[in-house]
């Protein structure tokens, strides 16, 4: 059985800290998503360093319980590109990416590798995770994507996507949320305008 790893995760200017625990490549799952909306998100932060050459975002999904920020909670912000849209959490100090999620409700955290630091151990952070298993929303992508990218995802890897979801609801990884505390967002959101998310599509 895979040694489960704890990762400690931070912004970049380090006001924000915490930990993803018991970790391990059967316990997550590690992709990256092109979809148009992760990348107005990139546009909104006003940061290049979030989107590679293709327009992806390096994603972890993982159970709820397993995120926990143990400093500077007051930092954690939270935007919505629309009124039903995913809360995406960010860093208001840096304005570095944390996490998405679905509502209150939702049993995962999509947690965004810019703040993923080092595993507390020493072991490599990929060993941890495990290897990206796919690319996935392939149809927004830019540039010369990898040979086999999706244009949405995979028959497999939504699969594997609802055997996790699964886990994490039987095993119990996906509650209390660091996120959600009696059935709503820890902050109000920032819910953009229809006007303001058309300007980020076009940037």
């Amino acid at each position: 059985m895979p040694q489960l790893e704890k990762i400690e995760l931070a912004c970049r200017c380090g006001a924000v800290r915490g930990f993803l625990s018991d970790v391990s490549p059967g316990s997550c799952n590690h992709c990256i998503c092109l979809c148009d909306d992760c990348q107005a998100y990139g546009r909104f932060l006003g940061d290049n360093q979030v989107l590679d050459a293709n327009g992806g975002t390096e994603l972890t999904q993982v159970g709820h319980r397993q995120v926990t920020f143990t400093q500077g909670r007051d930092q954690i912000a939270c935007v919505r590109l629309k009124p039903k849209g995913m809360h995406r959490w960010y860093a208001s100090c840096c304005r570095t990416p944390l996490a998405n999620t679905l509502g209150p409700k939702s049993l995962f955290a999509g947690v965004v590798h810019t703040c993923i630091q080092r595993t507390t151990s020493g072991a490599p952070v990929v060993a941890a995770l495990g290897p990206i298993r796919e690319r996935v929303q392939g149809k927004f992508g830019k540039g010369q994507l990898p040979p086999g990218t999706p244009q949405t995802i995979s028959f497999g890897f939504a699969l594997h996507v609802l055997g996790r979801v699964f886990h994490w609801w039987l095993s119990g990884a996906a509650a209390p949320s660091t996120f959600f505390a009696k059935g709503a967002p820890i902050v109000t959101p920032l819910v953009l305008t229809l006007e303001q998310r058309r300007a980020l599509m076009r940037d």
